[in-house]
């Protein structure tokens, strides 16, 4: 009997510090841009050219390449969200963004993010260089630096290459706004690039 008491109060007491341990849940961001807003801009626009474009993969600074969510809170150090990370790797998540974006806007005969049968005319390559929440004591910023390049495939020669280092501020430390700025930077710069290439290419 005395075994059997002497027993089971360390269970209960183990049992009672788990129930009291409060769970986490991990949250998962994507990064969107407003696609019915493209579509609706450019329903009756038609392509520029008769070429294709092939969409590379985006490369992105191995610093921001995973699915944690990078934060710099001083000039050289980058420490990362425990709980709060990308639902979708970002290399990924931007890649599908840029081929949509150019699959509805028609600026090229056709675009894809491989041609199998026939040496596109163009190739789009797009690198990350950051990716990451910037902290200044209690002000906060989506930082989003970038760079497109349009390569002509006959010659190897870059037609058109579009560099931005933006940053937007945020109202305080919340995931979803950072997010949602960096989706709405990606289109504007997005935006930029197409109209170079719409008064570049003829």
């Amino acid at each position: 009997m005395n075994r059997t008491i002497i027993f089971i109060f360390p269970l209960l007491a183990f049992l009672a510090s788990c129930g009291g341990q409060k769970v986490v849940a991990t949250k998962y961001y994507v990064v969107e841009i407003p696609m019915d807003s493209v579509l609706a801009e450019n329903k009756d626009l038609k392509p520029i050219t008769d070429k294709n474009c092939e969409i590379s993969d985006v490369d992105i600074n191995p610093a921001y390449a995973t699915m944690q969510i990078a934060n710099r809170s001083s000039s050289r150090a980058l420490t990362y969200y425990s709980h709060h990370h990308w639902a979708i790797r970002p290399s990924v998540s931007f890649s599908r963004i840029i081929l949509d974006y150019f699959i509805h806007l028609p600026v090229f005969n056709n675009v894809s993010d491989r041609f199998w049968r026939i040496q596109p005319e163009y190739i789009l390559e797009t690198t990350i260089y950051h990716l990451e929440v910037i902290q200044d004591k209690n002000t906060f910023s989506a930082h989003l630096n970038l760079e497109f390049r349009l390569k002509d495939t006959n010659n190897d020669n870059y037609v058109i290459q579009h560099r931005a280092d933006r940053h937007m501020a945020l109202e305080n430390n919340d995931l979803n706004l950072f997010a949602t700025s960096i989706g709405e930077i990606f289109f504007q710069e997005l935006q930029e690039l197409s109209g170079k290439v719409r008064s570049t290419i003829k």
